[in-house]
């Protein structure tokens, strides 16, 4: 029996969807259209209401915080893709985090884990004590980064925040991309693939990621209509796939579903005593080897995308 055709609508997550694509692969038939007899799956919340046009089988949808979409805050952008999804899909599948609340009247929603791409994260040793600390975001409202900047400050600790943010990097970093895209359709050579706006050269961020003992990101809910964060920030996790000691704050108060991440208090001075507290009691070895353990089980492209394949199957 041959596998059930699966058309993925996608427009500016295209980078998020290349490490899943291939463990949907296992389960279906990639197809490059919609059709009626074809399973249709949005993917990204700029893509849903497109995707509610188009002709299908039956209709999923994935949808994540971001792309200026903030349906928590945002009651207009919530009316519209609750009435959306309720008439055209038969299942949306969000990450636990803050779309519960915006979702929470939804009958057909599931949870499923966000993933990372664990082949490009790479392990240089694990750490043996907390003596430096990083934070990894963009300079975007939500990430609330002087906050994590304030806290690693009154640790003492040697630390860093990444890009940095007083030289204009991330501008230097597009108008080098820019140029360099421009080459390439001079020479007729194929652009290299490229990170959304806002986002660093991964290869550089990763290795800040191995340079640094333990990664800081304490950010208050900010309530800004636009601009969202998830409940843990693919930079977290991709330090903690380091050995990263990770330290974090509840922004939404839906509770900390990760072993062996530290959760902290929002006030900077109470944070800092207690990473200078977990730095002096904790294996810090055996507690770097854990956490790497717990996220690439948790963030795996092969479980998320699994856990999504059996409920499409289910409700076909």
């Amino acid at each position: 029996m041959s596998d059930p055709k699966l058309y993925i609508h996608v427009k500016m997550a295209t980078h998020f969807l290349r490490w899943e694509l291939p463990e949907f692969a296992k389960h279906f038939e990639i197809v490059d259209s919609p059709a009626s007899d074809t399973i249709l799956l949005s993917f990204g919340p700029d893509a849903l209401d497109e995707a509610s046009r188009l002709p299908a089988r039956a209709r999923f949808a994935v949808l994540f915080p971001g792309f200026s979409f903030n349906p928590v805050r945002d009651l207009g952008v919530r009316e519209a893709q609750l009435l959306t999804i309720r008439e055209n899909f038969r299942q949306v599948f969000i990450n636990p985090g803050p779309l519960e609340i915006a979702y929470a009247d939804l009958e057909n929603v599931s949870f499923y884990p966000f993933s990372i791409d664990v082949n490009t994260v790479t392990l240089k040793g694990f750490r043996t004590a907390i003596d430096t600390l990083l934070h990894v975001s963009h300079d975007n409202p939500q990430k609330d980064w002087r906050r994590s900047e304030a806290v690693m400050h009154k640790t003492g600790l040697d630390y860093e925040v990444f890009p940095p943010r007083d030289s204009g990097a991330l501008e230097k970093h597009s108008r080098r991309g820019q140029r360099l895209d421009l080459l390439h359709e001079k020479f007729g050579s194929p652009r290299p693939k490229r990170l959304p706006v806002g986002y660093f050269d991964h290869k550089r961020t990763i290795a800040k990621y191995q340079e640094y003992d333990g990664f800081v990101h304490v950010a208050r809910e900010v309530r800004h209509p636009e601009f969202i964060d998830g409940k843990y920030t693919a930079s977290l996790i991709e330090a903690g796939v380091t050995g990263g000691i990770l330290f974090w704050h509840d922004t939404w108060d839906l509770g900390n579903g990760l072993e062996t991440v530290f959760d902290l208090p929002l006030d900077s001075s109470v944070a800092a005593r207690e990473i200078l507290e977990i730095r002096s009691s904790i294996d810090v070895r055996a507690h770097s080897q854990r956490t790497r353990e717990e996220m690439l089980d948790v963030f795996n492209p092969q479980g998320s995308v699994r856990v999504r394949v059996e409920r499409m199957m289910e409700l076909l």
